[in-house]
């Protein structure tokens, strides 16, 4: 009997070699996924950091003067240079520009409440819209009657949810700038009607105007289309920024359709309650 030949060791099995090239995609993706994020929000909070910046530098612009103004007139006042019979001027004068730093002020406020509140953040209960119409166009009867502009309303009853307080201040501010910007013996139509699930507010003017090119400009922060006669009709340059995030605090829109010497139309649509 012959003797059988040894088997043979068996060979250890191979190890798993840790290789990038051996590497699945989802072992790259997903730290790729992650960097984009990351890149995404750093450029979202750089846009938004310099957009405070540059808003606060506006701020501090637009405050600057009436402040020189009130310290001019009152240093004259308090170091006995004013005469007696202009004592008066003087402090209209005063008064006038402290009210421009309030109105500054207070849509200062506002916008930054609407930048700081998230959607959805804030209960919203039911507002009728043509309520709202009609306290913004009472609180405007004098500055209309004064600039010979007569400022017309048909409103359906329709209801939003949102800020009673809010959606007042979009629609004063809205035909404020229709009569601002009006002419003598000019007329200003709010309308307010319920189109399909939308709740739909028009105020139209007839005044100059805006210019194609300026029309995307004009929800811009302290953006005037003409400054020297907002200087001389009044205004913070904010008005129509605060309509622009009301509308969208509301989860609705604005846009604007104008035409040179022929006047603008400006409509909201805001989701029905």
């Amino acid at each position: 009997m012959t003797a059988s030949a040894p088997l043979p060791e068996p060979e250890p099995a191979a190890q798993p070699q840790e290789d990038s090239a051996t590497s699945t995609p989802s072992d790259t993706a997903v730290p790729a996924a992650v960097s984009g994020k990351l890149r995404t929000r750093n450029e979202r909070m750089a846009w938004a950091e310099n957009l405070r910046r540059e808003f606060t530098a506006n701020v501090s612009h637009e405050m600057k003067t009436p402040l020189q103004v009130i310290s001019g007139y009152a240093e004259l006042m308090a170091n006995g240079l004013v005469p007696p019979e202009d004592m008066r001027k003087f402090a209209g004068l005063i008064y006038e520009e402290a009210q421009a730093m309030r109105a500054l002020i207070n849509d200062v406020l506002v916008l930054s409440h609407l930048d700081e509140t998230a959607p959805g953040a804030e209960t919203r209960l039911p507002v009728a819209v043509a309520e709202a119409i009609e306290q913004a166009v009472h609180r405007l009867e004098t500055p209309a009657r004064e600039a010979g502009v007569t400022v017309t309303v048909q409103a359906q009853p329709v209801e939003v949810l949102g800020n009673a307080t809010l959606l007042e201040q979009m629609i004063y501010n809205l035909v404020e700038n229709a009569i601002r910007y009006n002419q003598e013996g000019g007329t200003v139509r709010v309308t307010l009607t319920a189109e399909d699930d939308e709740a739909v507010l028009r105020v139209a003017d007839t005044g100059a105007g805006i210019p194609l090119e300026a029309q995307e400009k004009i929800f811009e922060r302290f953006y005037r289309l003409d400054k020297s006669r907002s200087k001389e009709t009044g205004g913070t340059g904010l008005g129509l920024a605060i309509v622009k995030h009301a509308a969208l605090y509301h989860g609705g829109e604005v846009s604007l359709e104008s035409e040179e010497g022929r006047g603008t139309t400006f409509t909201v649509r805001l989701p029905l309650a």
